[in-house]
């Protein structure tokens, strides 16, 4: 992230719920009428002919169980690693400002990343999001630096204060246009654990700020 209005991430996210609606029909069967029996003549004994037998119907198959995303309960991130790119960052807690933007790690040389506590803990079922700068206010020394050359097939590692380890790869990693930010793939709920790593993209020295926002993707893979 730079330390300009660059560094501002909106955030607009909603709530969509889905009902479904059962509805269910009857229907009420009619007696069939009473046969009438002439008493002038004997009725002609009815001619007799096989019912087939009945197809037993199939049985029914077993239900097959929900499958069931890798996840871990909830525990604040306390460190962060990227072997690929030699990063190792502690990680501090960041939340909104009044206006609505995300509030951001300090822009100073060597300053940690950040979870945003609005997202679930790293490791737990939703996306999390963990935010940092590409470059400091003194030199382009920022955690996120080279996360663009963050790869699919990557291991990205958060340490939890409960002691335990929740272990990402990554399997997308795209620049976008601010005003052109995708809200619900960031935001929105998932199934599973999922990891969202945040941060400032392509330059423009003559306006001296950033025009994307580059977001890694990266999904739980491992637990320790």
């Amino acid at each position: 992230m730079s330390t300009d209005t660059g560094r501002h991430l909106r955030l607009t996210a909603g709530v969509a719920a889905l009902v479904l609606l059962l509805t269910g029909c009857g229907a009420t069967a009619q007696q069939p009428q009473a046969e009438t029996t002439s008493t002038a003549a004997p009725s002609p004994e009815p001619t007799r002919t096989a019912s087939p037998e009945p197809e037993p119907e199939p049985s029914p198959e077993p239900d097959q169980p929900p499958e069931v995303e890798l996840a871990l309960d909830r525990s604040k991130p306390v460190k962060l690693s990227i072997p690929k790119l030699d990063v190792d960052s502690e990680l501090i807690e960041t939340g909104l400002r009044d206006d609505g933007t995300l509030e951001v790690p300090p822009g100073d040389e060597g300053s940690p990343a950040s979870w945003y506590t609005g997202s679930p803990t790293p490791g737990s079922a939703g996306p999390s999001v963990l935010l940092g700068h590409v470059n400091s206010l003194s030199d382009p020394s920022g955690i996120f630096y080279r996360i663009r050359e963050l790869a699919a097939g990557d291991r990205v590692t958060v340490t939890r204060e409960d002691g335990s380890t929740a272990i990402f790869e990554v399997y997308r990693n795209e620049s976008f246009v601010k005003d052109q930010f995708p809200t619900k793939e960031v935001y929105f709920p998932v199934r599973g654990a999922e990891l969202r790593m945040i941060t400032c993209d392509a330059y423009v020295a003559s306006a001296r700020l950033y025009e994307n926002n580059r977001v890694v993707f990266a999904k739980l893979v491992e637990t320790a």
